[in-house]
Formats: structure tokens, sequence, C-alpha cells
């Protein structure tokens, strides 16, 4: 069948190596994207650590309120808690946090370097990360920030992507079939991403979406896009992520302009409806509609 020449019909083990690196720019993708493989990897005796480049607080966030810091630092503590309780359920090492800023890791310039520094203390085997047809803007920062840090750790062997809001295309499909009630019971403690989105039933979807083709005694699978180092320039060359995020971000910022234009607009709109001379010549406005 065609079908085989694009997605795997018999599952793998996505890393390789015993060393696992799993880059999450939010508090969250860890477990969502890949924490029932991050569990089995560990069970298989690999070393698995998460490193969580954000705090998941938005810049400016609760700046309309009073103690707008203090909210900030709670909200931060609040979301490092709740990846710290996944990580209990699924028996894997507390995660490393970096304390980036949500939304902004496109322009930090400090992140990276740290991340390059303490994995070449760590020196993992497999590096994981979001992928790069992720549409979010950390998603794809991080994904293109695993690519760079790649080709400077030399104890690497591969790269692994995996998928949270964007499908990728597969190339090894990992069974979770053992591991989906403790990732199920993981992505449950998320109760402030939770509140506002059903992540875990999303994501559990997608999981089981993945055992498309690999039979019935499977209900449970998590996608990954692996790359071996020696062909990380070829997937770049085919792929061009950063051009993509090049494209997404100038539309972005269009967009943003255009946004704060209407802001603008609306602003004076209703200025000049509040207005005196607005309020006198009401009569003559209603008047013209019978000229």
């Amino acid at each position: 069948m065609l079908e085989r020449y694009f997605t795997p019909y018999q599952s793998s083990c996505a890393v390789t190596g015993d060393r696992v690196a799993i880059l999450a720019p939010h508090p969250d993708d860890e477990i969502f994207g890949c924490g029932g493989s991050a569990c089995k990897w560990a069970e298989q005796g690999k070393r698995v650590q998460s490193f969580i480049l954000t705090d998941g607080v938005v810049t400016g966030e609760f700046d309309d309120q009073p103690d707008a810091f203090q909210k900030r630092q709670a909200k931060a503590e609040l979301r490092a808690n709740e990846s710290r309780s996944a990580a209990r359920l699924l028996n894997l090492p507390e995660p490393e946090y970096l304390h980036g800023q949500d939304g902004a890791l496109w322009d930090d310039q400090n992140i990276e370097q740290q991340l390059r520094d303490r994995l070449h203390e760590w020196r993992p085997t497999t590096l994981v990360a979001p992928s790069v047809w992720e549409m979010h803007r950390d998603h794809r920062a991080t994904a293109e920030m695993a690519i760079r840090l790649a080709q400077h750790l030399p104890t690497l062997e591969s790269l692994c992507f995996y998928e949270i809001g964007v499908p990728l295309m597969a190339n090894a499909l990992e069974d979770i079939s053992s591991y989906q009630a403790r990732k199920w019971q993981a992505m449950r403690c998320f109760h402030s991403q939770l509140a506002t989105q059903n992540y875990a039933q999303q994501i559990n979807g997608l999981n089981v979406y993945r055992t498309y083709t690999l039979g019935m005694d499977t209900s449970a699978v998590e996608a990954f896009h692996c790359i071996p180092i020696q062909n990380l320039d070829a997937f770049q060359r085919r792929n061009a992520p950063d051009q993509t995020s090049f494209t997404l971000r100038n539309a972005e910022q269009k967009a943003d302009q255009q946004q704060r234009r209407i802001h603008e607009l609306e602003h004076m709109l209703y200025q000049m409806h509040r207005s005196r001379s607005w309020r006198l010549t009401k009569p003559l406005r209603w008047l013209n509609k019978f000229l």
C-alpha cells in the first residue's frame, strides 16, 4: 500500500542511546507531547530529563490588576507545580526550569546559551523537541533552537520532534498503550490550562488516532519525526523551518499592527460619540435621513 511510504506500519523506539533530553516551551508540553513515551523510556532504563523554557506567563499579564507582579509570580509557581505533579505520576525526574517569558522565545537572547551550557553538562544522546510543523510561536522557536543546539552537542545521536497543536509527518510511532492511563492522569494535573481548553481530551484523541496503522492490539501512540544527526543538514535544506518562521512572524506582526489600528479607531469613535458636539448635532443627523 502506498500509505506505507508515508506512515509507519510498525511501532518502534523513537530515541537512540540512553540519555534523553526533552525541551518544552511551556509547563505541560513535555507531558502532552511525549509524556507516555518519556515514562516508557525511563522504565526501559534510559535517563530522561525535561527542560522547560518558559514559566508560562505572558508579558504584561495581570497589568490591569493590583499586585500584577505577585500574580505573575504566583501563576509561574502554579504552573511549575503542575509539571512537578505530572512528573511524579509518571515516575520522572522533576523538570528543570529556565524561566523564560511565554510568547517571547524568538526574541530571548539568553535561553539558548543557558540551555546549551546545561546540555553540554548533561550529555544527551537524543534531543526531543516540538516539531517544525507547529504553528505556535514558542513551539516553533523551540524547534529551531533544538536544531541549532543539535549541531553543537558532541554526544547527540538524533533529534526527535513531537506533536502538540499540529500533526507531524511521522517516521516513528511509540506504542504507549500500557502508559496511556498514567499519561491521562498526568495531563489532568494541569488544572490552570484545562480550565481554558480541554487539552487532555484532545491530546488523548490524537494518541488514539495515531494507532490507525498499528492494528487492534494498540490503543495509544505518540508520533515522532526523528532525524539522525548526520541527516540534519539535509532535513533543514528540504524543510527550511527558519524561512517558514520568518514568513509567519511577518504575518503575525502585520496582523498585530492592523489590530492595534482597529483598536485606535474604535477608541476614536467612542470618544467622538461621547463628545458634546456629537450629542448636539444628533437632530441634524436624524433630519439628514429625510433630505
